[in-house]
């Protein structure tokens, strides 16, 4: 009789394990973190605008640029202006400054209205350079002006391209002649994963540049289910980005647009990374947006164009991709089918202990 009694409460609290399990499928599971920061020690601090500069000018031709500097510090600086080149740095748009080589001799065209200045704090101070090409000059240059401290020395690039305690301005001259080449190729658009679970979706462009000087693609990323209406357009590189001759560059796209959706964890406008410095993810509900519930298979279909100096040329793609928020799926068969398998169980359980009873009363 004891363990007639004790069944149904052996039944009802392994349902109830079930149930937290259950629950557990669309918790995330959480790091302990610490925000990532970084900070400038020596109080010099400038900031130089516009970022960049694009110019375009004719062989012989000279052609002038304003160059704006601040010092966002508290006490007046005495800046240096000197030249530095760069070329792109890997595949993500990163510049690689280097120094001036014996045959840049393009060098030598620039010049700028002043050389060192002191700058008040707060107050914008204007430079023009100034880039008289030779007559055989032709197709792209890439400039790095260089603001910093002033000393004898131009500063050094890091082994990543980047300055200590100065700060530049990428200045891209195109010198249109007979022979220029601007081209562009798509060489793979892809999505990062074959199955989300919940979004964002992230579409990567790889572009080629085939020709001899810079150019910009830009376009839009078209998200249908039946190439017919589209649920999102997505623009293409908005931050204006160029490829260099000769490089490849990656344009990363997102589509976020959907419920749930992965957000990167910030505090105090910093991002958190877990200890190998990989930003945390967190699974936000705005339930909202209930209606964007993404699930099923999408299309990407990829329109971007670049203008080859006397024309827009289109370059098409498309890839697909599925969302399967299989958790949620899986939460849904089980929230109705746990009860229906407890009564099942607890009413198997009274069954026998009825029929037992029966039996042990029919033996007396």
């Amino acid at each position: 009789m004891q363990l007639i009694r004790e069944r149904p409460r052996f039944v009802t609290t392994l349902c109830l394990l079930i149930v937290l399990s259950t629950s557990s499928l669309i918790t995330p599971f959480a790091h302990a973190a610490t925000p990532t920061t970084a900070t400038s020690g020596n109080g010099f601090n400038l900031t130089a605008s516009p970022l960049p500069i694009s110019l375009t000018t004719t062989p012989g031709k000279s052609i002038s640029n304003d160059l704006r500097v601040q010092n966002s510090g508290t006490s007046p600086v005495t800046i240096k202006v000197s030249l530095l080149k760069f070329k792109a740095s890997g595949v993500n748009g990163h510049p690689q400054l280097l120094k001036r080589e014996p045959q840049d001799t393009y060098f030598d065209w620039v010049s700028f209205s002043k050389t060192s200045f002191t700058a008040q704090p707060g107050v914008w101070n204007d430079i023009i350079m100034t880039i008289k090409p030779t007559k055989d000059a032709a197709f792209g240059y890439y400039f790095a002006v260089v603001f910093s401290q002033d000393s004898s020395a131009i500063p050094t690039p890091t082994t990543g391209g980047k300055l200590n305690g100065a700060t530049a301005t990428l200045v891209l001259l195109d010198v249109n002649a007979p022979g220029e080449k601007r081209q562009l190729q798509v060489t793979s658009f892809t999505a990062s994963k074959h199955l989300y679970e919940y979004l964002p979706a992230t579409f990567n462009i790889t572009v080629h540049n085939t020709g001899n000087v810079h150019a910009m693609p830009t376009g839009d990323i078209f998200i249908s289910r039946d190439h017919k209406h589209n649920l999102a357009v997505l623009p293409i590189n908005p931050n204006q980005g160029n490829t260099l001759p000769d490089s490849t560059r990656v344009f990363p796209v997102d589509w976020s647009d959907g419920f749930p959706v992965y957000t990167t964890e910030r505090l105090n406008n910093q991002i958190v990374s877990d200890k190998k410095g990989n930003p945390i993810k967190k699974l936000h509900w705005d339930f909202s947006k209930t209606d964007k519930l993404r699930f099923g298979k999408y299309y990407a279909h990829l329109l971007l164009t670049y203008n080859n100096g006397t024309q827009d040329v289109p370059i098409d793609a498309e890839v697909s991709f599925w969302v399967i928020p299989w958790k949620l799926i899986l939460l849904a068969i089980l929230i109705p089918l746990i009860p229906a398998v407890a009564v099942y169980l607890i009413m198997r359980q009274r069954t026998k202990g009825f029929k037992n009873r029966r039996k042990y009363v029919a033996g007396r």
